[in-house]
């Protein structure tokens, strides 16, 4: 009966976090926002909700540090996998060649913040008291800091228009906002829900709090990126269905400093072994992804070397974690 729940709720996730997406598009186009940084901060945001719903939800109501940060961590390395299918389905060649430089910086980032994810948290696990701001981590600080850096880049190059949905132009901008915000609120809903669905897979099955985090609910809450990300592969937009991946993954990983405010502590000090290791997939991931992107080597095959590397990876890392207890 739970796992019925648990497809009822993702389900309904996926298909009202894809309605807010296009709205969120729409709302952009006819503000004026895509054309810079509030456009991409808008759409991640749009497509990043359930993640933050159910992460939140996860640390601060059931208090499951584990479900909270496996989900966050869990989703980045599911899309990150994301991209080998994205390359197999994009036909023969490197998908990787075929995107902008933005999407190449927005890889950097992705790395940046990662990597003060990852030595946080072993320093905090370690025993190192690292600085805190009324309960907000040094760490959380600078993720912050970095996410507004990246805000600016994108701001001075511009960020291309978003044309995988089909933008309704006969919607006066009440009636746009009013279903935004309908959106809004119900996979705020939909986000409360699958953090609950987590908590009783945890009771009722031997599978671990950070694995139900990473996996399962990592899974349930990306897939809004996935059907964002494959319907601009099939109308074309490469860049954009690639670029949609890494500006979730960046945004998703500058969710932490929320879940800190949420805890009244840094939650990197709060980690297991089992999710200090998650964090580490993720920026080996990272690290691979932006050898990718960077590496100019063209290739006929259909799955070039890099996202299969990426995919390899992340099934490990998966496999890793369903065996730590």
């Amino acid at each position: 009966m739970i796992w019925i729940e648990f497809l009822i709720c993702a389900s309904l996730m996926t298909f009202f976090a894809f309605r807010l997406c296009s709205e969120g598009v729409i709302v952009a186009e006819k503000t004026h926002m895509d054309e810079g940084v509030i456009g991409m901060f808008f759409l991640a945001v749009a497509t990043s909700f359930p993640e933050i719903i159910t992460g939140a939800t996860a640390v601060s109501v059931l208090g499951k540090i584990g479900l909270g940060f496996g989900d966050i961590a869990g989703s980045v390395i599911v899309n990150f996998m994301i991209l080998a299918a994205l390359d197999y389905c994009s036909g023969k060649g490197r998908i990787f060649l075929k995107i902008s430089d933005l999407n190449k910086i927005t890889g950097i980032f992705v790395i940046f913040v990662a990597a003060i994810i990852v030595t946080s948290a072993f320093l905090r696990g370690s025993g190192l008291s690292l600085p805190a701001f009324k309960g907000i981590g040094l760490e959380s600080v600078l993720i912050v800091a970095i996410y507004f850096v990246y805000l600016g880049i994108i701001k001075k190059r511009g960020f291309a228009r978003n044309e995988f949905v089909s933008k309704d132009r006969s919607q006066t901008v009440l009636t746009m906002w009013a279903k935004f915000a309908f959106f809004l609120l119900v996979v705020m809903g939909l986000g409360i829900w699958m953090a609950s669905i987590g908590g009783k897979i945890i009771v009722n099955t031997t599978l671990t709090e950070t694995f139900t985090g990473t996996l399962i609910l990592g899974v349930a809450t990306s897939l809004p990126e996935i059907i964002v990300s494959f319907t601009a592969l099939r109308t074309g937009s490469v860049n954009m269905a690639v670029g949609n991946i890494l500006g979730s993954n960046l945004f998703d990983l500058c969710i932490i400093p929320l879940f800190d405010a949420l805890c009244r502590r840094p939650i990197l000090g709060m980690l297991s072994f089992g999710q200090v290791l998650a964090a580490g997939f993720v920026l080996i991931l990272s690290v691979i992804t932006i050898a990718g992107l960077y590496w100019k080597k063209e290739t006929n095959k259909k799955l070039s070397l890099d996202t299969g590397m990426i995919f390899i990876v992340g099934a490990i890392g998966f496999v890793l974690l369903y065996f730590i207890r």
